[in-house]
């Protein structure tokens, strides 16, 4: 699991945020002065960083936000972004554009300056771009608990985390949450924390300028044998004999798969026996 003082959050230096220095809570942050030093320390960050940014940094009054932004999001989709502008009635079309761009949250300027406030943005935008990619590859069979319990196993797999550390999400005893995955037609948590790292990895692997190193470690596998014997295992292929672009695709298909197995052995058992009362009512 990543330790409080590992975690990362990486802040354009601009007045406006050097007034936030001391309010970002477990995230240590580090400032930078401009766009591409910003990008250059995105360009090998793991997933569990985190990028605070001005909206308006380099752009001139009334051009709306920079469109680095939404060239940063492009180039590395993994890294949760929150955008920070003052929310302002003229500000809507920016709001609009920033996340039609992708960004993961936004901070107020204006109101969202205590440390309680920034911290819970920071929280908030924590894992969303996986969260946002395994929900849109799932069915619409999947129950809002299911999605719920999906969501915690990305923030665990992205920071590292195993079962006890997504139970710990939702206050729970892990057994409790096993439970609620089976209940759910999910699988254990540890089978699902390792789809998620699977998944997670496949999305690192997509972006331009990742290495299978360093996508297996963001991914937090303790080495690149590790990832490819996960995905052998998982996806029946790994980076050298599987495109990837096509890694993501190929596991979301055998994830979605494995939940309609389980969604169908979970109806299975639900059916009533021949000849029980159920059975004589209903059948």
């Amino acid at each position: 699991m990543t330790r409080a003082d590992e975690r990362t959050v990486l802040i354009t230096a601009t007045p406006a945020l050097r007034r936030l220095a001391g309010r970002t809570g477990i995230y240590q942050p580090r400032w930078f002065n401009g766009w591409d030093d910003l990008a250059e320390a995105m360009a090998t960050a793991p997933p569990a960083t985190t990028v605070l940014a001005d909206a308006y940094l380099g752009s001139a009054p009334g051009e709306g936000p920079s469109p680095r932004i939404r060239e940063l999001l492009e180039w590395r989709p993994s890294i949760p972004l929150v955008a920070a502008l003052p929310l302002k009635p003229e500000r809507a079309a920016d709001l609009r554009a920033l996340f039609g761009w992708g960004v993961s949250q936004v901070l107020d300027l204006v109101l969202e300056t205590r440390p309680a406030a920034v911290q819970a943005r920071l929280r908030d935008a924590r894992a969303r771009p996986l969260k946002r990619r395994v929900e849109a590859i799932l069915s619409a069979y999947a129950s809002e608990n299911a999605r719920n319990l999906l969501r915690a196993a990305c923030e665990a797999a992205v920071e590292g985390g195993g079962a006890p550390e997504m139970a710990a999400l939702f206050g729970a005893d892990p057994r409790t949450v096993a439970g609620w995955c089976r209940r759910e037609g999910l699988p254990a948590p540890r089978r699902l924390l390792a789809w998620m790292r699977v998944l997670l990895a496949a999305s690192l692997l997509e972006e331009r300028g990742r290495s299978i190193v360093n996508s297996a470690r963001g991914a937090g596998y303790a080495t690149d044998h590790a990832l490819r014997r996960a995905m052998r295992e998982l996806v029946d292929g790994d980076p050298s004999t599987i495109a990837r672009k096509e890694l993501f695709g190929r596991a979301a298909d055998r994830f979605n798969a494995e939940l309609r197995d389980l969604r169908e052995e979970a109806r299975e058992r639900r059916r009533p026996l021949p000849g029980s009362r159920a059975g004589a009512l209903y059948g």
